[in-house]
């Protein structure tokens, strides 16, 4: 009798970006709302991550849009709080901009749109199996 086995990958539900930007958070994000338009808004409450070394709450702005046509969730986190980084793994990246249940845009072209924003000085796409610090993410 022939034995099967069954491995279940465990991929990560949305697509992440990482975008380099000197401008503050809210005028990175008018500038996106414009040019692609988004409705990116600042959430009531921060993103709240436990610091283990410093034992300390360290609080990330979050913007947020829900795309009620293609069902597609898009969060703008700003990587950089003080001395602390939300991915430690990409300390380059001031920002990270994650589309949750994407199954309407081509990503690459959506990279490529927004390297066309005047405020943004590169935008990549992150492999986020690559990094660790990406599990620990849940968008609901």
């Amino acid at each position: 009798m022939k034995k099967y086995l069954l491995k279940l990958d465990e991929d990560l539900d949305f697509e992440v970006i990482g975008i380099s930007s000197h401008q503050l958070d809210y005028r990175l994000v008018w500038s996106i709302n414009a040019a692609l338009r988004l409705h990116l808004i600042k959430a009531v409450k921060p993103l709240i991550v436990y610091n283990e070394k410093k034992n300390e709450e360290i609080s990330f702005p979050v913007y947020s849009y829900q795309d009620e046509l293609d069902r597609i969730g898009y969060y703008l986190l700003k990587n950089k709080n003080g001395l602390d980084f939300l991915i430690p793994e990409a300390v380059n990246m001031d920002y990270f901009l994650f589309l949750t249940n994407n199954h309407a845009i081509v990503i690459e072209q959506f990279v490529t749109d927004l390297r066309r924003i005047e405020t943004v000085l590169a935008a990549f796409i992150f492999d986020n199996q690559k990094h660790k610090s990406f599990q620990y993410l849940e968008f609901n």
